[in-house]
């Protein structure tokens, strides 16, 4: 029987939504930074110094979980298999030049400010709910699974603040 279990949940590294040109990348392929494979190198050595035993490694898919998860085991000299779980992506957005320059700080800002209501939608697009109601499952799917004691989930800022304040309530 385990007497205790980790889940070190991690937001992908630093990325930039933009290439050099200026031009958007598609939303599931944004790289990381170089910024950003730095830092999940750091969370690595941290975990290589810790001794830590990884013994599942989740990400969303999306590019920037992906690699973020990959540079942090390799470092860490640790070597699961790292399981892609879709329904763990980060929360959607609307339509963004649909939201005007004086709404986009609102739009983007009330659905991670104090208690947000279950309608609450991130840049006019999927609701705080929505987004709940797909990654919850997943992570109650994890924890009722007693194959693992130390999992690392690397997913987005958006999906791990519903993840925590589920613990956390």
């Amino acid at each position: 029987m385990i007497e205790r279990r980790r889940l070190l949940l991690m937001r992908h590294g630093a990325v930039d939504y933009f290439d050099a040109a200026g031009r958007p990348y598609p939303p599931d392929d944004v790289p990381l930074t170089a910024a950003g494979i730095e830092q999940a190198r750091a969370m690595g050595a941290s975990i290589a110094r810790a001794d830590l035993a990884i013994d599942r490694a989740i990400t969303s898919g999306l590019a920037r979980t992906r690699q973020t998860a990959q540079h942090v085991l390799e470092t860490a000299g640790r070597s699961p298999p790292i399981e892609h779980w879709p329904d763990l992506r980060e929360i959607q957005p609307g339509h963004l030049p649909s939201i005007s320059d004086h709404e986009l700080r609102t739009a983007f800002l009330d659905a991670f400010e104090g208690p947000v209501p279950r309608e609450t939608r991130f840049l006019q697009g999927e609701t705080i709910g929505a987004m709940l109601d797909r990654t919850l499952p997943a992570l109650q799917r994890l924890l009722a699974d007693p194959s693992w004691d130390t999992a690392l989930m690397v997913l987005h800022g958006g999906v791990n603040r519903g993840l925590l304040s589920w613990f956390l309530t």
